[in-house]
């Protein structure tokens, strides 16, 4: 599934008991879904869903699209640019990821803008639980807005606790991602939302809680909501006025 808007369809909380050859299978046929990646300086604190630092090493070889969500001091760590800390947790990996989430939208002294990144080219995500506060994502483009640095913003008002916060239309410049009570009974309804609303710029959505099962990560769950989006797609080109919007699977 391509889309000229719908950039990613994000699952976030890989873990220790995920199935990295299924993971890769979907991942194939599937190549819009990105996988996320919890981590944390306490990460063995904080359940499930955050990976050991040390088996980020193995995702290397099976060509995912990963994005790496770091959460607490290392974040802020990330933000004000000791991005070499960071990158020495997750054992040298920083650059296997394709994007980087700072989620720092509830912390205290957070800096005025988010320093470059370490990898060229690496996207960076920032998060906010406040849609009328985006001013750390504004700062953060007024200071650093070269083509070499990519920028985007992701509203998340649950915060990964799988709270329906509904959807707002938020404009913006950049790419903005979409999260919150995300789950495969309601991600059609989502979608076509977003899909129909001829404001959107470039977007993605972003699910966690709700593609877990005793909080463990439920691929059965990622299938289901890609074959759920992959209808709406289909369903948005037929309606469509503009019929080369989207192209499935490279047709």
């Amino acid at each position: 599934m391509e889309d000229l808007r719908l950039k990613h369809i994000t699952f976030t909380g890989v873990d220790a008991k995920t199935d990295i050859n299924h993971l890769q299978e979907i991942q194939k046929k599937y190549p819009i879904a990105e996988f996320g990646v919890l981590t944390s300086y306490h990460w063995d604190e904080n359940g499930n869903r955050y990976l050991d630092p040390k088996l980020i090493e193995r995702l290397e070889r099976y060509n995912l699209n990963l994005s790496l969500h770091i959460c607490g001091t290392a974040a802020h760590d990330a933000a004000i640019g000791n991005w070499e800390k960071v990158d020495f947790f997750v054992k040298d990996m920083l650059h296997i990821f394709g994007r980087v989430q700072l989620n720092v939208s509830t912390q205290r002294n957070n800096p005025k803008y988010v320093h470059v990144p370490l990898v060229i080219g690496q996207e960076v995500i920032i998060q906010t639980k406040d849609v009328n506060d985006t001013s750390l994502f504004q700062n953060t483009l007024d200071k650093w807005y070269y083509p070499s640095y990519k920028w985007s913003m992701l509203l998340d008002a649950s915060g990964g606790r799988g709270i329906d916060t509904g959807i707002g239309i938020f404009k913006s410049l950049n790419k903005i991602g979409y999260a919150g009570g995300i789950n495969p009974d309601n991600v059609a309804d989502k979608l076509r939302f977003l899909l129909e609303n001829v404001d959107m710029g470039e977007f993605w959505i972003d699910m966690e809680s709700g593609v877990r099962t005793d909080d463990w990560f439920d691929l059965d769950k990622v299938e289901n909501v890609l074959k759920t989006c992959e209808k709406v797609i289909n369903e948005f080109r037929r309606n469509s006025y503009d019929k080369e919007i989207f192209r499935i699977n490279g047709t």
